[in-house]
Order: C-alpha cells, then sequence, then structure tokens
C-alpha cells in the first residue's frame, strides 16, 4: 500500500469512534442519530466516494449560508428559526469531518463553494446566485416561506445525489454513513418544513 493511503488508513483507524447526536424533532422527540464522525475503510475510496464528499461539503456550505441569511433576519418564527439553527449546526460540523476525511486521504478538501453550473446543480437542488441573493434581500414574511420552498428543494437534491452514491460506485465506508445520514435526517426535516407552509405552497414545492 502506498505510504499515503497507509498513513490516511492509520489516521482513521487510530481516529474512529460513534458519536451519538440526537436531532431535535418537531414532535419534541429526540431521536439518536448514529454516525460514524470518522470511519477508517481499508480500501481506498473510489472516485465516486471522493467525488460525493467533495460535492457535499458545496451543498452543505449553500445551505449554512441560506440558513445564517434566515437567522440574521427579525422576526422569524421561533420554530422555523431553530430549523435553521440546527442546519447550521449540523451541516458544518459535517463539513469539518468531510474536508478531514478528504484530507486524510489526500484528497482535495471541498472548499466550500458551488463548482456545479446548470442541469448537474439543479439536479442536485443547488441555488444559483440569484436565488440566494433574492433569500438575501428578501423581507422576513416574504423569506419565511421562500427558505421553506427553497431549502426543501436543496436538501430533495441532496437525498437524490446521496442514493446515487449508494446505489452507484460507491464503496467507502464514510461516504455511505454520511449519505445515510444524509437521507434520513434531511427527509425529516423536509417533512418538518413541508408541515410549516400553506397547503397550497407545499403542493406548488413538490410539483416544482
Amino acid at each position: 500500500m502506498p505510504a499515503r493511503r497507509l498513513a490516511a488508513a492509520l489516521v482513521l483507524a487510530a481516529t474512529a469512534l460513534t458519536v451519538i447526536t440526537f436531532a431535535s424533532r418537531g414532535d419534541g422527540e429526540k431521536k439518536p442519530d448514529p454516525r460514524p464522525v470518522a470511519v477508517a475503510s481499508v480500501a481506498p475510496p473510489s472516485d465516486a466516494d471522493l467525488a460525493y464528499a467533495q460535492m457535499m461539503v458545496a451543498h452543505h456550505a449553500q445551505a449554512v449560508r441560506m440558513s445564517r441569511a434566515l437567522i440574521a433576519k427579525p422576526g422569524v418564527p421561533e420554530r422555523i428559526r431553530l430549523i435553521a439553527e440546527f442546519i447550521v449546526h449540523d451541516q458544518q460540523r459535517e463539513i469539518d469531518e468531510t474536508n478531514a476525511w478528504l484530507a486524510a486521504w489526500g484528497a482535495q478538501a471541498g472548499d466550500g463553494h458551488d463548482h456545479a453550473h446548470g442541469a448537474g446543480a439543479a439536479k442536485q437542488g443547488m441555488l444559483t446566485e440569484a436565488q440566494l441573493h433574492e433569500l438575501d434581500l428578501a423581507k422576513t414574511e416574504q423569506a419565511v416561506p421562500l427558505f421553506l420552498r427553497r431549502m426543501i428543494e436543496h436538501h430533495r437534491g441532496a437525498v437524490v445525489s446521496s442514493r446515487a452514491l449508494l446505489d452507484g460506485d460507491g464503496r467507502n465506508v464514510y461516504t455511505h454513513s454520511l449519505a445515510k445520514h444524509v437521507i434520513n435526517e434531511q427527509t425529516a426535516e423536509i417533512d418538518a418544513m413541508a408541515a410549516l407552509l400553506p397547503p397550497r405552497t407545499v403542493s406548488g414545492a413538490a410539483a416544482g
């Protein structure tokens, strides 16, 4: 095994642990999230694993940006503010963990910027710069439903990309764990956000 990959495997093996996190749900219950923070895989990651990890860093960074833009506005309803705050906390932590995993394998870390354009970015649920700017400028009463609709779209893209990794050429334990967490956590958040939108708006978001 090349020295760099051996070193990466040793780093990951030495730091392998499981952290149980608890995500607050809309019904007040807290459920455990058995997500490995750093899990060693003897086999090096495939190109699909690396591409997914780098893409998810950029994807999470956009969700964090959207959430912080909403939190900065006055008078955001508490339940929606709490969702945005959880997204910032959960996804920023995953950005840091995933970049550490990429660095351990000698791969380029995600830089937090979206490099996908056109159909590829839309498939991932990524927003355009114009859409992000619209959220930045919107007053609270317009920003709240706009945030919910756009974040639902954004989360759906992450779920689709994560399922594609699990069904495709991904073979690394860490990326598989990350993909499963994204599917589980963001599906729950989609349901919570959809419940906070008027029925007509939810229907429109689903159609889009």
